[in-house]
């Protein structure tokens, strides 16, 4: 099973400005990864980012939460929510292209959610 998982992050790990991609459980555990080395930090920050995300949205009457988005000098850090049980994280580079990089992150959680 961990393997269709890589093989799905990879089509996100091909679009251009992506460097990392990481599927966790929103735990923060790591699922699958590609090929990267600080993939259980990415799924830890992931996990939290969308915890906290949620509950600010409960707080202001927002049920329904998408991604984060973290801008830092250097990169874009995103999680996505897949699912009650999934979390999808990426690292971008600075100049990526996040229209590009969304229409695929949505796409790929919607994979996840019905492999899992």
């Amino acid at each position: 099973m961990p393997e269709i998982y890589s093989n799905v992050l990879s089509e996100l790990r091909s679009v251009d400005g992506v460097k990392m991609t990481a599927l966790g459980s929103r735990d923060g555990f790591l699922i699958s990864d590609y090929e990267t080395s600080d993939s259980e930090m990415l799924t830890l920050m992931g996990a939290s980012m969308i915890r906290a995300a949620e509950t600010a949205a409960k707080g202001f009457d927002r049920p329904s939460l998408n991604r984060v988005i973290v801008d830092f000098s250097g990169g874009k850090l995103i999680a996505a929510s897949a699912g009650p049980k999934a979390v999808v994280s990426l690292m971008t580079n600075q100049e990526a292209s996040l229209d590009t990089i969304i229409s695929k992150l949505d796409l790929i959680v919607d994979k996840i959610k019905e492999i899992i």
